[in-house]
Formats: C-alpha cells, structure tokens, sequence
C-alpha cells in the first residue's frame, strides 16, 4: 500500500495514468458498434424471453388491481392470484382482436391504396403546384425553388418505389419472426405472472442473505420508486397516445379525409417518442394527405399544431402532474444518448430514465457527498481547537 502511495504521489504516474485511460476510453467508444454487434447473438437467442419479461412487468399492475379490488372477497391467495391473471389475459386477448378487426382491415386498405395511386396522386399534385404557381406568379411571388424541391422530393420517391416496396416486404417477413417471438414471449409472461410470488420470494431471500436489514430497506424504497415511476410514465405515454390518435381519427373523419385509419396511427404511435415524435407524426400525415389534397394537408397540419399545443400544455400535466420534474437539457441528452443506443426503444424510455436518473442524484448521491464532508470537516475542526484546557479550581474566598 505504501508503494503505491508513493507512485501516486510521483507527477509521471499520475500523467501517464490518465493517457491510459484516455486511450482505454478511446478504444471502447471506437469500438462500440463491435462491442454490441459481438452481443447481438446473445440479445437473439433471448429476445423471447426479454420480451417475456417485460410483458409480464407491464401486465402486473392489471393483475394486482383485480387481485386486489374485484377478487378480494376470494378467500384462497393462489385462487385469487390466478383468477386475477386469467381475467388479464382475457382482457388483453379481447382488446387485441378488437383492434384487429377495427384497425388492421382499414390500416390495409389504405397502405394498398396510397402504393397502388401513386401516380395519379403525383399527377393531381403536379396541377395543384401549377396551380400555386399561376397564382404566386400574379401576385409577384417568386416560388421556384419550392416547386423544384417539391418536386425533386417526389420524383425521388417515385424512383425508389420499388425499393421501399422491397423494403416492407423484408419488413413483413422480420415481422413474423418478431410475432413468433411476440407469442412465445407472452406465454412466457403468463407463467411468470403465476410464479410471480415464489421467484420474488426467492429473490429476497437471496438479498436477505447479501445485505443489511437496512441496505435491504433502502435499496427496497428505491426500486418502488423506480417501478412508479416505469409504470406511470408507460401508463400515461399509452393513454396520452390513444387520446391523440382518437382526437385525430375523429377530427379527420368529419372532414372527409384520406387514409384517416393510416395517418391517425401514425400520429398516436409517434406521440409515443417524446421531444420530436409529434414532428414525425405531422410530417408523414402531411405528406401522406398532399399527395391526394393539398388543404386538406393544411388544414391537418393546423389541427396538429392546436392538438399538440393543447396536449403539451393541458393533457399532459394533468397525466404526468409533478411526477417527472426533470431539467430539459437532462431530457434532451438522454434522448439523444438513447436513441443511438438503443434506438427507437432508448428514445422512449429516455425520459423515464432521466427521472429514476434524476432522483438518484438529488435524493441519494449529493445527500451521501455532503454527508461524507461533513464527516470530514467535523474531525479537522476538532483537532485546530486542540484539547481544552482544564478550568482553573476557585480559590476560597475568605
């Protein structure tokens, strides 16, 4: 130990201890695409079970809300516990099919129509792009550069047709391997759900055995704090997504527009992504709806900016209330950083993140710093007093 100390205190260790470990830093971040490609094999073989995992962590809160609300009069635990995951699955299997047979026949229709009319759609925009044209050229507008953009954009489009075509057909087939996992993955969560009580059992015991009864209460506090914070952010981000994509669907059907089942999913899975999904989904609807009417395109474009100005400002502080409360550029750094990680996945749990990130810090680490210097501070002050000096005896006063 004191050898160390002594090359610690020597200025050319600690110089050439650093360029180590920049140079060891250099290499993993270069490196990093490798790094999880080599893993990538390990995340196939267990996607199944991944997925398992985390449909069972998003179904236990319907489980425990009938296991204990609408079963509580069962008297047995493992009656109750398994009629409460029965009834989930129930649930969940009855709003799926009722999703397929409201959405997906539509959702078809419309991706067949927009592939099949392209042409006539490019066409139609062609005259009104004249159209616009004539009358900015009336008004002594020069908007040439636009209609060439415009244009170029859809040629390009046109040209690469078939490859996105070829595209959603890998699409397609990746999807079915995705749904034999999805499948598989929820079976999975089924019985995880049933033997949820026995594997927490056994993972306490386990964390009994490891920790003090008080590490084993702080570490305890701080996963349900975690688990709220998973859980109600996932909740409300599902919620605030249908009530968007609804609010859409009906705006676009009392105008009569194109492709309102397409455009109105798009719209509620891209509110999903925070920061810029709202963006993405006006965009893609936008151009989806120029193609065919260019005011219509407008008109969904104002919609979107009232909508998400009313969903920013009113909706989601009503859902979320003060349950965040995360810095933006915290918010901003952990989109970016998740969204190269772990793609569209990291973007969504971004802000989750940041919260549990947030809390940690402010609640556990600058608590244990400023503990740890008073400690410190307290000795130091101590030992500059020095010992105090014995009070002199009284003398007897005569």
């Amino acid at each position: 130990m004191k050898k160390l100390r002594d090359l610690l205190e020597k200025p050319w260790f600690s110089m050439t201890f650093a360029v180590c470990c920049g140079v060891i830093l250099y290499m993993f971040l270069s490196n990093l695409a490798h790094i999880f490609g080599g893993l990538g094999w390990i995340y196939q073989l267990t996607t199944p079970v991944v997925i398992g995992i985390i449909m069972a962590y998003m179904m236990n809160p319907m489980a425990v809300w009938f296991e204990n609300g609408l079963l509580q009069s069962v008297v047995r635990d493992r009656t109750r516990h398994s009629l409460s995951v029965f009834f989930t699955v129930l649930i969940l299997l009855a709003a799926l099919v009722l999703l397929i047979l409201a959405v997906i026949p539509s959702l078809v229709r419309s991706l067949a129509a927009l592939a099949g009319g392209f042409d006539s759609y490019r066409e139609a925009a062609a005259v009104y792009i004249n159209d616009l044209s004539r009358w900015a050229s009336d008004l002594g507008i020069d908007i040439s550069e636009l209609i060439s953009a415009f244009n170029n954009t859809l040629n390009k489009v046109a040209e690469n047709m078939p490859a996105y075509l070829n595209r959603v057909l890998e699409a397609s087939h990746n999807m079915g391997a995705f749904l034999v996992n999805l499948v598989i993955g929820f079976i999975l969560a089924v019985y995880i759900l049933m033997s949820k009580q026995s594997m927490l059992d056994t993972i306490n015991r386990l964390r009994h055995a490891l920790m003090s009864e008080e590490a084993y209460r702080q570490h305890n506090a701080f996963f349900k704090r975690c688990h709220t914070i998973l859980i109600s952010y996932i909740g409300y981000s599902l919620l605030d997504a249908m009530i968007v994509g609804t609010t859409n669907a009906v705006f676009m059907s009392l105008f009569r527009m194109e492709f309102t089942p397409l455009i109105s999913l798009l719209v509620g899975t891209t509110n999903l992504l925070p920061t810029f999904g709202p963006m993405i989904g006006a965009a893609l609807g936008a151009f989806i709806l120029v193609l065919v009417n260019p005011f219509h395109a407008l008109l969904f474009l104002i919609f979107t900016l009232v909508l998400q100005t009313i969903d920013g400002y009113v909706i989601k502080p009503k859902l979320f209330g003060g349950m965040l409360g995360v810095p933006s550029v915290v918010i901003l750094i952990s989109i970016v950083l998740g969204g190269q990680l772990m793609g569209a996945a990291g973007i969504l749990f971004a802000i989750p993140f940041a919260a549990i990130f947030t809390f940690v810090y402010n609640e556990a680490l600058l608590p244990w710093l400023e503990a740890r210097k008073d400690k410190k501070e307290v000795p130091a002050e101590a030992g500059a007093s020095g010992p105090a000096e014995p009070a002199e005896a009284p003398s007897d006063q005569k």
